[in-house]
């Protein structure tokens, strides 16, 4: 599906650029043709509209093309219609016109004067530029797709698939992952000489409540311990800028 959505649509578009290409070619091929046969016949317009084409969606820029459908004779009576674009402006229903084209191919047939042909060329030229930038970005889009997306989108499908099924997994590569199993050779018997008489399960015969051997005969304090906090006159006169006060079970300085 992905390849359909990145090929097929810009290949599509590049053969609709092609084609556009070949049918401007042949217009203007048919309008020299008819200019340099020399075979006129006096027409008349018969109508004359105008076809406006916006680009884009909502406020784009627009384009105005005149359509004039005109009406000639050929020298034989065959009276014949023809619709034609990019006429001059200045032509409208009703109006006389020369109609040209090629010997023996009135089907062919312009109204468009030879004085007209070098803004016919500059419009040929413009639409063969357009064209061609259009179908090279689709084919360069093409080209970049199969040189870089699609190989990196290969790639990350090659990953996602080996950590979703570990690796080749068989055939196809949709298995599961072999288990674990121990290496070749690993011991699986208990070694000669090891004791069999382990202790199992938890022990049970922990000590419990609180001993009762802690001692209780704590010395005493000495008797001229102080019990209270001392106040601003038992501090020292560093602190309280007046004579030091011996501290009791102290000699004093």
């Amino acid at each position: 599906m992905r390849d359909v959505f990145f090929l097929a649509l810009p290949g599509v578009l590049a053969i609709g650029g092609i084609a556009g290409m070949v049918w401007v070619l042949l217009r203007m091929r048919r309008l020299r043709a008819a200019w340099r046969s020399g075979i006129t016949a006096d027409g008349r317009c018969v109508s004359a509209y105008v076809v406006t084409t916006t680009h884009g969606h909502g406020g784009g820029p627009s384009h105005s093309t005149w359509h004039h459908v005109h009406e000639f004779a050929t020298p034989e009576g065959e009276v014949r219609r023809f619709e034609e674009a990019g006429g001059p402006r200045t032509v409208v229903a009703g109006d006389r016109v020369v109609v040209r084209y090629p010997q023996g191919r009135p089907d062919q047939a312009t109204a468009i004067p030879p004085s007209d042909q070098g803004k016919a060329l500059f419009g040929t030229g413009c639409a063969l530029a357009f064209l061609t930038v259009f179908v090279l970005g689709a084919l360069g889009f093409m080209g970049l797709y199969l040189t870089v997306f699609k190989p990196a989108a290969d790639t990350v499908e090659k990953v996602e698939k080996k950590v979703t099924h570990g690796g080749d997994g068989g055939a196809g590569g949709h298995g599961s992952p072999a288990p674990m199993r121990p290496p070749t050779g690993f011991p699986t018997d208990e070694p000669a000489g090891f004791p069999a008489d382990l202790p199992t399960g938890f022990p049970s015969d922990f000590p419990s409540g609180f001993p009762s051997g802690f001692p209780t005969d704590f010395p005493r304090p000495p008797a001229d311990w102080p019990t209270t906090v001392p106040g601003p006159q038992d501090l020292p006169k560093r602190l309280t800028g007046g004579e030091p006060r011996p501290v009791p079970g102290q000699p004093e300085r």
